[in-house]
């Protein structure tokens, strides 16, 4: 059932007050497991968002959609270190300290981010030890969080650090200082953290290939709405100089290339495709995040290009 045009942004109002007032956030430790462990000195988050407490009880994170942010205290200021739209994800190698989660925005039907009234949690990260967090998003209106952002992960790039190419021009818009820093990222919630580079883990940083950590609509997704941004989620900040308004391309089975253009989110690291006209219907499209499509602040690009699917309802 469809809401009115007065009680849909009440719907959303709410959403976002009840974020603030029923989000619950458990941590707990315990060492980091494999072979050596963190001999470093390194350590770790792993991060599990539930719908509620039965979610949690089963096991299943969710829902998707939600916009989230580690951050790292470096001084006075908390500096971003990894960004996604999945409601699991792991992050190891960091370093020892005062790390915070927040909960910004969420993504509505159409792919547009919605600012929530956060209420941003502190964790810390000890030596050797991987922070299990749970975040139980009780008595919230799951139709109000979009469901099906999925995880779209390159493959791992080793590269040797004496070949990294000099850093560009800072990015339109400048981004925010981000963590100078190594580590390791896993996007399965059933990836065993520990620390290296085992089967299901990405490096990312400074100087590591950019990764794409989610993508809107999901794989296979029927969309209702007549215009949805198409949304790509990065592992870290972009050059915005060098992004090509072709980067995304839509293609759709009998439509052929639909016309659009791609800008980048600074301040969250998206990439956002927006076409020029509604989405024609009952049509099958392909979307295909070019390798090239843009530069990270060291010149890397994409380890490979991102590719899904999506239908459009009758």
């Amino acid at each position: 059932m469809s809401r009115s045009p007065v009680a849909r942004p009440f719907a959303l109002l709410v959403a976002a007050l009840l974020l603030n007032s029923c989000l619950s956030v458990q941590t707990r430790h315990r060492p980091i497991s494999g072979a050596g462990g963190a001999s470093d000195g390194s350590g770790g988050i792993a991060l599990q968002v539930f719908a509620d407490d039965d979610a949690q009880k089963a096991g299943t994170p969710g829902p998707r959609g939600l916009f989230i942010e580690l951050e790292r205290k470096e001084g006075k200021r908390f500096t971003p270190v990894f960004r996604s739209l999945e409601p699991a994800w792991s992050v190891m190698g960091l370093p020892p300290g005062e790390y915070r989660l927040r909960f910004p925005a969420r993504l509505d039907e159409t792919g547009n981010a919605v600012t929530l009234d956060e209420d941003p949690r502190t964790v810390k990260v000890k030596a050797e030890e991987v922070t299990e967090v749970d975040t139980v998003l009780e008595h919230v209106d799951e139709g109000l969080i979009v469901a099906g952002v999925v995880a779209a992960v390159a493959l791992a790039i080793f590269l040797d650090v004496h070949d990294l190419p000099v850093p560009p021009v800072p990015p339109i818009p400048p981004p925010l200082d981000v963590v100078d820093a190594i580590f390791w990222i896993s996007l399965d919630a059933s990836t065993t953290p520990v620390y290296g580079p085992p089967g299901g883990w990405v490096p990312a940083g400074p100087g590591r290939t950019p990764v794409v950590t989610s993508h809107f609509p999901p794989d296979g997704a029927s969309v209702t709405a007549d215009r949805v941004r198409i949304t790509f989620a990065l592992s870290g900040p972009l050059d915005g100089h060098t992004l090509q308004d072709d980067g995304i391309v839509v293609l759709g089975e009998t439509s052929g290339l639909l016309p659009g253009h791609t800008t980048y989110d600074g301040n969250r690291w998206w990439l956002v495709w927006e076409g020029d006209a509604d989405l024609p219907r009952d049509e099958t499209f392909h979307i295909t995040l070019a390798k090239d499509a843009v530069e990270d602040l060291a010149g890397n690009e994409l380890a490979a290009p991102v590719s899904f699917s999506f239908e459009t309802a009758p």
